[in-house]
């Protein structure tokens, strides 16, 4: 398991494929248990990249604890077909903190919104009830995809739900950056303890730094920063 400079507790675990991206037929899954008085934050290597054809990634977690998930923004290529899932049941006391986003594919090679199928998935369920369900799907069989997304590359949410998540949820809520290259939406969840935050950009990179700003107090919950971590 990587360690970080700074970690003082808690523990990381990086989502490693084969190869450089999911190719057609790949299928990711992934089950994660996080015991009371724990923390894990789950990462990626890099972005996850995604060729033509039909591939998905499933990430099922049952927390008593805390669980920070980080994944890079999903890159889909001409031609892909891809499927996002992060399940995640909290236990009376568990925390999570979820990132998840998209970007354009690959611009340079004017392969800029260029997939097939896009469809990504976060759900929360505690006590039997879902305390989140936030759900994206770009398909080209329905409409083009780039007028529908322009003028913007990248798109990212980050949610957090649980008591012990507050650090990161109180700055969810803050009140968005005046930038032109970004659009950000807070908002709180249903739950007392949950809010969520919605960043639309013209660059990936704009997009994660305006997460990582609202992600700036993962070392209060015992987690780290590993996009910040790995520059």
């Amino acid at each position: 398991m990587p360690t970080f400079p700074g970690q003082r507790a808690g523990c990381s675990v990086c989502l490693v494929t084969f190869g450089g991206g999911l190719v057609d037929g790949d299928r990711v899954e992934v089950d994660v248990v996080v015991e009371a008085g724990a923390t894990l934050v789950l990462f990626t290597q890099a972005s996850t990249k995604v060729f033509r054809g039909s591939s998905s990634q499933i990430v099922r977690a049952r927390v008593d604890g805390t669980l920070v998930v980080l994944l890079d923004p999903v890159a889909c290529f001409r031609g892909a077909r891809f499927d996002g899932l992060t399940d995640v049941v909290l236990g009376e006391r568990g925390a999570c903190v979820v990132l998840d986003g998209f970007t354009s594919g690959r611009p340079a090679y004017g392969e800029r919104w260029s997939m097939e199928r896009l469809a990504l998935r976060t759900r929360v369920t505690r006590d039997g009830a879902r305390a989140l369900d936030d759900a994206v799907v770009l398909d080209a069989a329905h409409a083009p995809v780039l007028p529908r997304v322009a003028p913007y590359d990248a798109f990212v949410t980050v949610s957090a739900i649980g008591a012990r998540s507050a650090p990161i949820r109180d700055a969810l809520l803050e009140a968005p950056s005046r930038r032109r290259d970004v659009i950000v939406a807070p908002s709180r969840l249903p739950t007392q303890d949950g809010a969520l935050v919605r960043i639309a950009a013209t660059r990936p990179d704009a997009a994660l730094d305006e997460a990582r700003r609202r992600l700036r107090n993962l070392p209060d919950i015992d987690a780290v920063d590993t996009f910040a971590s790995r520059r």
